[in-house]
């Protein structure tokens, strides 16, 4: 099942719009986990923000890909 996405006549991949929506909440944990500290506590924070995103990704196209 492929999702095509229709935007102003421009037709794109369902996981691009999803890519790009999972990028917008990555940035915004990331802010928060950087306010509160979190990163202090973190082995790699480089692996551990990269696992967040793909998490979230997965998550998404998961629940629109059923």
């Amino acid at each position: 099942m492929h999702l095509i996405v229709s935007l102003f006549g421009i037709q794109i991949p369902a996981l691009i719009l999803i890519f790009l929506f999972a990028g917008v909440i990555q940035i915004l944990l990331n802010r928060v986990f950087a306010d509160l500290g979190i990163y202090e506590f973190i082995w790699h924070p480089g692996l551990f923000r990269t696992a967040i995103f793909i998490c979230i990704f997965a998550s998404f196209s998961l629940i629109i890909y059923k």
